[in-house]
Parts: C-alpha cells; structure tokens; sequence
C-alpha cells in the first residue's frame, strides 16, 4: 500500500480522484524520482473539475474569517495564522502534495533535477514579477538571488521555521546564475520537497524586504497572485487586504492571466457562533464546520452548500518538558501516557465515527502511523497503572502538576479540556489549572516556559515535525516548543534522523514507525490525542476549488472565480439594511476607529477604491445620502 492510502478528501459533488486530475489536466507529471528531471509543465488547470464546470468570472472580492489571528505575517517566522495566506502574497520553488504525492506544483522553479540523492538543481522560472505595491520594491522578475537571500536569511534567523532543516540537512546552496538555484543536503533527506514548498515558512520574499527600512513582519509585497498588501489594512489581530497582482505569471482559459478574483480579504471574528452567522448570512464565503452535525444544519439552512470534507492533519496534544521536574522521570511521563483514554475524546468530541485516537504520529498519515492494535499495547489505558507508577516515583498516591493552556475553542480544545482533567485525576494527578490567552500561551510555548501544557498544533501533513517534538532541540530544531527525551536518550535520536534518510517509500514508513517503537520504550513526553474528519463549507457561487491537495491547493486559489451569485458590490451600503446612510456612515468611521471591525457588508466598505476603509468613505457616503454623489453610477 503506498503511503497516501489513507489521504482522503472529496467534495459533496463526488469528484473522483481520476476526475480531478484529467480536469486539472496534470497527467503528464508523475512522482519525481532520484536522478529524473521534473517535467517543465504547468500543474494548474485551465478549467475547472467538472463539479465546477462553467465559464470563470472575473472580479469581484473573497471574504473570509481566520480562526486564529496572524501573529505577524513574516513569511519565515508566523506559525498561526500567517501560513493561510502566505501563497496568495508571495511564491514556493516547488510544492509536492503530501495528499497526493503525483500532483507537484512549479512556481519560481519551473523544474528541477536531482542528479544524485543530495543534489538538487532548479531552474528559475521567467516572468516572476513582483506586483505594484508603495514600499518602493521595483516590479521586477525574482531570480536565483531571492532564493539564496530567502535561505540567508533562514539560517541567520533562529526562529525561522525552516531553520531547522537549514541547519541540520543544508550543506550548500548557490545561484551560479539569474535562472539557476542549485542546493546540496548533507545526506538523502526524504522531505525535501515537501519543506522547500510548505506554506508554514516556504514561501519566498523579494530579497528587498530583508534590507534597511522594511518590517517583514507587518508589511510586504510579493510576486504571488494578490502580491499587493493594502496600505494600513493589515492588523495583527487577523485582518487584511490583497490586491490581484497584474504582473501574475500564470495564464488564464479566458486569454488573459489568472486569478480571476479581483481582491482577498481577511475580518476578523474568532468567536465560532459570529463566524457562523457570518457565513450563513452570505458575509464571509467560507466556513469550517466542528462536526457532520454542524454540516447538516447548515445544510438545511442553505441547501446549495459545497462541503470539502478531509481528515485533519492536527490534534491536541499533552507536551510534558522532560527537563522539568517531575517529567524528567520516565515513570511520571509514562503514568500520563498510561492516563489517557483515547477513545473517549473520540467518543465525546465529534462521536463514533467522526474520528480515531493517534499514537505519536497521527492516523491520518495512513501507513506512517503504527496500527491500532499495535498502539493498544503501546499506549493502553490503564489508570490503574498510572497510580501505581505514581506510587513507585513518589512514595505518594498522587502528584501534583502545573498545566498551562490556551482557553480557546480552536481544534475542539474547549471540548479536550475537560475530559483531559477527569482522566488525569482519574490516573492520580491533581491539576493545577494555568489558563492563558491564545497570544500569551503561544509565546510561553515558543521559549518552553511551562512544566506541561494541553496545546494547539499546526496542521502535519507529513510525520517529520510531530517526531521532532521528541527530538532533543524540539520540532524546529532549535529548542523552541519543545524539548524532547532525544536529549535523554541517544538512540531516540539516531531513530528519528534515521526515519529522515529512507530512500524509497517503503523503507520511510518501516523508518518512521521504528521510530515510534524506540519513543515509546522510553516513555515520550509529547502525546498527540485524536484526529478527526474535518468539514470547510464554502458559498454556492466559489467556483473553481481544486480538493484532495491538502496545503499545496492553498497555491491553487488563483483558478478560484465567483459566479453571478456572488454578492454584488453596492458601495456605501454597510450595515446591509439596502439603504445608503448616516448610519453606513457611522459604521465606516467606528471601523476606521476600531471599534466596529466587522461590518455586515465589508465588501461595500471602500467607495473612494483606495482600497481601506476611512473617514474620505464616510464623507462619500453622507454627500450620496445628500444627493450631491451617486455611489451607484
């Protein structure tokens, strides 16, 4: 069985995997093999997959509401929110789908040879131009120079996300010209690919934005399909607004050049019942539903609905600092491990079938994933056990522990919690409860400031990083998140680089589960809980959506359209009575002040077109409501 037997993905519509890909029109590219050149074919299609066959339109304004804010949106560093918008701004080198493995996607690099296992050579696409933006970048082709640029920065940057394989798998890199990027590893690393073209810190900057009189982190410009950042529209707390770059490379079916979506903006509203009403009132155009019951509500209330529906690649997890007492004993760590019942996350969260417990590496990654009946003797459930381990460690029946977490409803955490502290008390451990605000939890997480921690995770398509969470310097390989027993135990170590250098596909997933086994002989101090199937809905009139990619069809939203169904701009009109006045007026000005950051009609937020919302909008809106402008001319 091949590694991405149990990817699964698939619309409502029913688009079969064949389907798919004969309408994607990608069936000359095949799995790139050591010593092959990648074919120099486009990936994108011109037309839809048949359940979305039609005429693309262009234009209009891609609403949507981030569940989490950005932190900041440098490119390199953001691992909240950031990573679901990078591929819109700015480019990959080449993407490979951890889904479906045959599907790659050429961006900066229009191929790309490996003449032996640590060679890699790209050539640099031309025609790569970074959109018009006010930070004085020029409108220029990226070249081989932006690709080294990118990694000089990475290596230099500690908290840079690809650090970690900069600094343990890159022995050299050059542009020995403008069009070719050449890159050596120290040894055959299996995911390659799969880091070099991850939105979560793959996607590559003009070169300028690293120099003097640039903040990467709260601006940019980029050569991607909405290269251009509204001046002032971005917020920290989620919030953004993306301009459809002209000089976008890729051509369009209609002659001209894709996307076909005029702009793409972000509001903010983290709260699931705001979003929902958002989205059922037709304000934002795409929504992730908690669970099959949620889908069919919704689904009775707008029947003409699109459900994308995948296993999630994430999970809650409980992360012990094995550095800290009392986890830096192996009972202590293997009584947690003992404490937890699985099943009955399962069974409370999202209900039979709606998902399966994980071991160390996650069910949704098919065959790199140890099989139940194998975890059940590994990880079985045995409070019984937890105490008497307890009891062994300490001399006393119970133990206290600090627990730190984020008090958020992201991942189902809100529903975990509360089952986690039964079952730990129900094993011998007394809480001692550490809530926090996403933005707090998340910087004490980064420096490892805590004993333990109930925590968030990004999504995993592939087994490296939750195996670097057992690592010695954690699962960006510089000691932030996470300090693994790999510090305790070198062969825990030399089994999870191992389980990075496999040749072939079969001998990777025989690596990856050996290396479980060597974690849980010692006891691991990072459990993944559950992983469950996830739904995104999305309006009837987004046209174009391309599922079954997992991350890499985030580089695919250029193809997406909006039909005629689409809400119409009616500029002036905010607060969605139909009428344009005073009252549109006020909202505009309490946006522009903060205190109204989600109006009911967003798209019909910027009369003057200057691409934000402020008080010249507010002025228009009184001279149309006075007669002295027509907003609708």
């Amino acid at each position: 069985m091949t590694a991405n037997g149990y990817w699964h993905k698939t619309q409502r519509q029913r688009v079969s995997r064949r389907a798919l890909l004969r309408g994607a029109a990608i069936g000359a590219a095949g799995a790139v093999a050591l010593g092959a050149t990648a074919p120099s074919v486009s990936l994108l299609p011109q037309r839809a997959a048949p359940a979305q066959a039609g005429e693309p339109v262009r234009g209009g304004r891609y609403v949507y509401a981030p569940s989490i804010p950005w932190g900041t949106i440098d490119p390199l560093t953001s691992v909240a929110g950031g990573p679901g918008i990078f591929p819109r701004i700015y480019n990959t080198l080449v993407d490979r789908s951890r889904q479906m493995p045959d599907f790659i996607f050429f961006d900066l690099a229009e191929s790309f040879e490996q003449p032996d296992a640590e060679t890699s050579i790209f050539s640099i696409r031309r025609g790569v131009e970074v959109a018009p933006n006010n930070l004085g970048i020029p409108e220029r082709e990226l070249t081989a120079l932006d690709v080294t640029s990118w990694l000089d920065q990475i290596e230099s940057d500690v908290s840079a996300i690809l650090h970690a394989f900069t600094n343990l798998w890159l022995d050299s890199y050059a542009a020995p010209d403008a069009w070719t990027f050449e890159m050596l590893t120290t040894d055959p690393y299996a995911y390659t690919l799969f880091r070099l073209g991850s939105p979560l810190g793959g996607t590559i900057p003009p070169r300028e934005l690293y120099g003097p009189g640039f903040d990467i982190a709260n601006q940019g410009a980029g050569a991607g399909p909405w290269g251009t950042i509204t001046p002032g529209s971005y917020t920290e707390s989620g919030e953004i607004v993306l301009v459809r770059n002209p000089n976008y490379y890729r051509p369009a079916g209609d002659g001209g050049r894709l996307p076909y979506i005029d702009v793409v903006e972000t509001v903010t509203i983290f709260d699931r019942q705001p979003r929902r009403a958002a989205f059922v009132d037709g304000q934002i155009y795409e929504y992730t539903a908690e669970d099959q019951d949620e889908v069919d509500d919704l689904l009775a209330i707008r029947p003409g609905l699109q459900v994308v529906e995948n296993p999630v690649n994430t999970f809650i997890s409980f992360v012990m600092n094995p550095t800290r007492p009392p986890w830096d004993d192996e009972r202590i760590r293997r009584a947690a491990l003992y404490a937890l019942n699985r099943q009955e996350f399962v069974d409370k969260i999202v209900g039979e079938g709606g998902g399966r417990p994980n071991g160390l590496v996650h069910w949704p990654l098919g065959d790199f994933a140890l099989p139940p009946e194998e975890l059940e003797e590994l990880q079985p459930y045995n409070p019984q056990m937890s105490r008497d381990l307890i009891l062994e460690a300490t001399g006393e029946e119970r133990i206290k522990i600090n627990v730190m977490y984020p008090v958020s409803d992201i991942e189902f955490h809100d529903r975990h919690w509360p089952v986690f502290v039964q079952q730990m008390s129900e094993a011998g451990f007394d809480i001692n409860e550490e809530p926090q605000t996403f933005t707090k939890w998340l910087q004490n997480y980064a420096e490892v400031n805590y004993d333990a921690s109930l925590a968030l995770n990004q999504i995993y398509e592939t087994p490296e990083i939750p195996l670097d969470f057992h690592a010695a310097q954690g699962p960006q390989g510089d000691g932030n998140f996470a300090l693994g027993i790999g510090g305790i135990y070198p062969e825990v170590e030399d089994a999870i680089r191992a389980s990075k250098t496999a040749p072939s596909v079969e001998e990777h997933i025989e690596a990856v589960r050996h290396a479980q086994r060597v974690i849980y002989e010692h006891a691991p101090a990072f459990l993944p809980i559950m992983s469950w199937i996830g739904f995104t809905l999305y309006q009837p009139f987004v046209r174009g959506i391309m599922p079954g990619l997992g991350n890499t069809g985030l580089y695919t939203t250029p193809l997406w359209w909006l039909d005629a169904g689409a809400p119409q701009p009616h500029p002036g009109e905010v607060d969605g009575d139909s009428d344009i006045d005073s009252i549109d007026a006020s909202l505009s000005l309490q946006r522009e002040a903060g205190r109204f950051p989600n109006l009911p009609r967003p798209e019909n937020a910027d009369p003057s077109g200057d691409g934000r919302t402020n008080s010249i909008d507010a002025a228009l809106i009184l001279q149309h409501s006075a007669g002295l402008v027509d907003l609708d001319a």
